[in-house]
């Protein structure tokens, strides 16, 4: 069987879409379509189901899509050059969840212009970040360690805790923060009484009624003793890019970043 189909599968399986599919791979959606007949014809079976959401995989393709690749990693590392230059790369994406793109946002700008002129797009976390690391969209993202899609793989860097922040003496405002606190409630386990009278996604609005009002905020510090409420962040990225020369690269400056930013607050 040939690899580049494979690779198709294995692009259709993460991106759910022939289109996308296509756009990832630079070809064109009829190029996808036809592999996949030839695919479904060689090993039997339909593989993917057309639904109102996209491509559905059956159960034999959601079988065999964890194999496939992983052998298909092995034989990039493999293949790939062993020599890596930051200076040939046109794009990156990063995405970083609250607080943390105010945080270490301008200087991990600052150590990627030191290493290369690509284009950087570094935007806010959102919890669709999650299908452009899986579809390759995007390259890394920093985020609260969860439960993730099992195409996402996840390393550890750094923990934060709860604190009450602001003016006790005014509201309780609550800053959503998605795909961290929509459905979680932190603070209950600081004190279950309390129930927020502001709600608000708006970063630099919590931030100004503060003056006024409190908070439960999320802070990361180089040592968390005696914090009540951890919350660990991490690297997240395709799992099938994790050994990716680029993606390696970029986790190193990632967590450097992010760590001395803790260490000199």
């Amino acid at each position: 069987m040939d690899l580049n189909a494979l690779n198709v599968f294995v692009t259709l399986y993460r991106s759910g879409s022939t289109q996308k599919a296509a756009k990832q791979l630079g070809r064109s959606q009829s190029f996808v379509s036809k592999v996949l007949a030839q695919l479904r014809e060689e090993l039997s079976d339909p593989l993917f189901i057309r639904t109102a959401n996209g491509l559905q995989p059956t159960s034999y393709a959601d079988k065999i899509a964890p194999q496939i690749q992983s052998s298909i990693e092995q034989i990039s590392l493999a293949l790939e050059p062993e020599y890596f230059d930051p200076k040939n790369l046109q794009f990156i994406s990063v995405h970083l969840g609250e607080p943390l793109m105010v945080l270490m946002g301008k200087s991990l700008i600052n150590e990627l212009r030191k290493q290369t002129n690509a284009t950087v797009e570094l935007r806010q976390w959102r919890k669709s970040s999650n299908d452009g690391l899986i579809d390759g969209s995007i390259d890394i993202g920093v985020q609260s360690l969860r439960d993730r899609p099992q195409q996402l793989y996840q390393k550890k860097i750094a923990s934060g805790y709860v604190a009450k922040v602001g003016n006790e003496q005014g509201e309780f405002v609550k800053l959503l923060v998605d795909d961290l606190n929509e459905h979680v409630e932190y603070f209950r386990e600081l004190n279950e009484n309390h129930n927020p009278t502001i709600i608000t996604d708006n970063y630099s609005l919590h931030r100004q009624l503060l003056a006024d009002h409190y908070s439960y905020n999320f802070k990361i510090d180089a040592e968390l003793h005696d914090k009540e409420v951890a919350i660990d962040m991490a690297i997240i990225c395709s799992s099938s890019r994790r050994h990716e020369a680029k993606i390696v690269w970029l986790s190193e400056i990632c967590k450097n970043v992010l760590l001395q930013a803790i260490t000199t607050r």
